[in-house]
């Protein structure tokens, strides 16, 4: 376990010294960026201009100028919320309304520059310009560009241009307004004037205006960043005062809107109050309802006294029926009752009378006899008295009667008014009442529209500057951390590319992965691929890579009296398989060696490129197959080139992709003569990834030198090899690696083992 991290530590340490090196061999680059970003950011600093930072703090306050303290004595803030989310603040503070007034109120619209030649132009306030200047038409955008010369002023407007004499202080036509301040020095300045429309302005001034707040309190930091001091307070000036004036507009809004509305009330409510003092005097008189509670009283008085008169018309009634009663039984004459309580004189005194006769007629009769004259008489009396007293009774019933009957319906007419009393007089308190409620809240309403002029005329904003604009004033330009920017640019750009490359690398194959993964098969050497014209050093390092081959083949291929056959493939096209063939054989030949290299790539010949333009498309190996006639012998001899002791045989002109030239006797018995003749033939072959015919070759070749070419060829590519090693059983193969990095003395030199150095051997 323990060795096993040792061994991923150590290739955790190859990786971070594989990525050293590769960032050292693009030191150069680094370098050359690292100077030109150094140099841009010298420039950036001194063409753009400081920008600097002015900065206050406002407070939100509460206080009595509420808009709505006036309706609710503050109890519900619902029609002005000063106290709502910051965040809506910090809105209102950046909304187009304040800024729209800010820009309006200063002209900010208008831009003014003063033209700089080795730096930005120079942004200056209009109270600053040695002139006056205005577009006549503002609803358009215009720039304008103002030189001034010597003895003369130049006004370029869009495409046209004007000039008129730096002696005139006045200017003017159709398309502007130019005049030159008093006691100012214009001199040879030429002045850039800018105008935008309001969207335009109002944008700038957003990307320039911050607003920060805080959790813990109601206080707002507010700032704008810009090149002009001067431009930067006033702006910031004219926003805290747009914020201020609009706080107060809010208010004054909500208080007038308020008192409208009120007024329309109190006149809808005097209009009902009218209607409703209308309405209950027509039910009164209507009803003839006044005063309900002395009504009613009124009312059940009479209905008592009613009750008693019936009572006693009751009374006097049976009283007059008992009487009659006593007159009618009477054969002889008796005295009556008297005093019985009949409500009656005339009949009290005909009782009365009745009963005085008899007692004169008895006092006769004590000393007369009924026939005495004075008897008689009183007795005829007493006849004509009773009639009368009957008649009298019989005429006092029928008056009672009639008063009875009058009573009842006096009764029936006081229970009547009795019961409706009350429904008439709840009608009318709901009357009364609605035109209390409403007379109460015209008197409320009138109250608080007093009150809310009284505070309007008294109005003043919660909002406080309590930090002056300018408190802070900072440079926000930090020139050495843009330079230090342009340096990190400069620096991370060409290591960003440098590993972009290193790990891009990781998908092709080096010299580590190669021989982690070809264990069986025989690493020969590294071969450095150029296709420029070589200098005499690598000239030099070429010699000793293709010894160090040369050596590791002779080691592993068998001693034999016959010349040996050996095969150059690749898996693809590019990875330098022909680079290799001719140069393993020019090696070989100048070390004495009888070499004859042939080209066996039928599908595409490269091998004439490494000779002169006349040797393409001659005859060569095809022909000589092909050829049914002539002896291949003496064909090989005619086709053949020399060129340094080194035999080369084309592919020839005659192909043919019906026919394997390969699996043909004619083919074998060539490389039979051939190595009769030679110490080596070498093949270079088509790729064998493509190509079937190199896959023939492979049984003719007595070794296999397969090339890879290093951060060109593709790892999956190793696969492929050791795929046809095992299906063919070839156990005679090896390959090399062709290195096309420019060789860089400082890495060889302390980074041996990372490049193609001579540190390899064979297995």
């Amino acid at each position: 376990m323990m060795q096993t991290d040792n061994q991923q530590t150590n290739e955790d340490q190859i990786n971070i010294i594989e990525i050293l090196f590769s960032l050292l061999s693009q030191r150069l680059l680094i370098i050359l960026s690292l100077i030109i970003f150094t140099f841009l950011g010298i420039i950036y600093n001194h063409y753009n201009p400081d920008v600097f930072t002015t900065s206050a703090t406002v407070l939100i306050t509460k206080d009595q100028s509420d808009p709505s303290s006036f309706l609710l004595n503050n109890e519900n803030e619902f029609l002005y919320n000063k106290y709502v989310d910051r965040e809506d603040h910090a809105s209102v503070f950046k909304s187009t309304l304040i800024l729209n007034k800010v820009v309006e109120d200063f002209g900010l619209n208008y831009r003014y520059f003063k033209k700089n030649k080795w730096k930005a132009n120079e942004l200056l306030t209009k109270e600053s310009l040695p002139f006056e200047f205005y577009f006549k038409n503002e609803k358009t955008e215009n720039n304008c560009i103002i030189s001034f010369e010597k003895e003369q002023i130049t006004i370029a407007i869009n495409d046209k241009i004007f000039s008129f004499s730096s002696n005139e202080s006045d200017f003017e036509n159709s398309l502007f307004t130019y005049k030159t301040k008093f006691l100012n020095d214009v001199g040879q300045d030429t002045y850039i004037i800018n105008k935008f429309d309001m969207t335009q302005t109002v944008n700038s001034i957003k990307s320039g205006y911050t607003v920060s707040t805080t959790k813990a309190s109601n206080t707002y930091g507010i700032s704008y960043f810009g090149p002009n001091k001067e431009l930067n307070s006033i702006i910031l000036n004219g926003i805290v005062d747009g914020i201020i004036e609009n706080d107060i507009s809010e208010k004054e809004n909500v208080y007038e809107v308020s008192i409208n509305f009120i007024d329309s009330r109190i006149f809808t409510l005097q209009g009902k109050i009218d209607s409703l003092n209308a309405v209950i005097s027509n039910y009164k008189i209507s009803n003839g309802l006044y005063i309900p509670e002395n009504q009613i009283n009124s009312e059940l008085i009479n209905l008592n006294e009613i009750e008693q008169k019936i009572f006693n018309n009751s009374l006097q009634t049976e009283l007059s029926f008992k009487l009659i009663n006593e007159v009618e039984k009477q054969n002889s004459f008796e005295f009556l009752p008297n005093d019985i309580g009949i409500e009656n004189e005339n009949i009290n005194e005909m009782v009365s009378q009745f009963n005085k006769i008899i007692l004169e007629k008895n006092t006769l009769l004590v000393e007369a006899t009924e026939k005495n004259p004075l008897v008689i008489q009183s007795q005829n009396q007493l006849i004509g008295l009773r009639a009368n007293i009957l008649n009298s009774l019989n005429i006092y019933v029928d008056k009672l009667k009639m008063k009875l009957n009058r009573y009842k319906s006096y009764k029936q007419k006081s229970n009547a008014l009795v019961g409706l009393i009350p429904l008439r007089e709840s009608e009318l308190n709901n009357l009364e009442k609605e035109l209390l409620l409403v007379s109460d809240l015209h008197s409320y309403l009138s109250q608080k529209k007093e009150e809310a002029l009284i505070n309007l005329s008294s109005l003043e904003s919660n909002i406080k500057l309590i930090n002056e604009v300018d408190y802070i004033l900072e440079s926000k330009t930090n020139k050495l951390k843009i330079l230090a920017g342009f340096l990190f640019v400069g620096f991370s750009l060409p290591v960003g590319f440098s590993l972009c490359l290193f790990f891009l690398r990781g998908f092709y194959v080096d010299i580590e992965y190669l021989k982690q993964n070809l264990t069986n098969i025989n690493f020969l050497g590294v071969i450095k691929f150029t296709k420029e014209i070589a200098s005499k050093e690598i000239k030099s390092v070429q010699y000793e890579l293709f010894k160090r081959i040369y050596h590791n083949i002779n080691m592993l291929i068998p001693k034999s009296e016959k010349g040996m056959s050996i095969m150059i493939t690749s898996c693809i096209k590019n990875e330098g398989k022909t680079y290799t063939a001719f140069n393993l054989s020019t090696f070989l030949a100048s070390m004495g060696k009888k070499v004859v290299l042939i080209g066996t790539d039928l599908g595409n010949p490269d091998l004439s490129k490494f000779f002169d333009q006349k040797n393409n498309n001659c005859k060569g190996l095809t022909n000589i197959i092909h050829d049914t006639k002539n002896n291949f012998e003496e064909l090989f001899d005619d086709y053949k080139t020399t060129n340094n002791q080194l035999d080369t045989l084309f592919v020839g002109t005659k192909n043919s992709t019906k026919i394997n030239i390969y699996d043909t006797k004619k083919f074998d018995d060539l490389i039979s003569y051939l190595k009769e003749k030679y110490d080596y033939i070498i093949f270079d072959s088509a790729p064998i990834l493509f190509m079937v015919d190199s896959l023939e070759l492979l049984e003719k070749s007595d070794y296999v030198v397969h090339v890879f070419r290093k951060n060109f060829s593709s790892k999956k590519f190793v696969n492929y090899v050791l795929d046809y090693k095992e299906k063919y059983n070839k156990k005679n193969i090896g390959y090399v690696i062709t290195d096309d990095t420019k060789p860089d003395k400082f890495i060889d030199k302390y980074g041996y083992g990372y490049g193609y150095g001579y540190g390899y051997g064979y297995r």
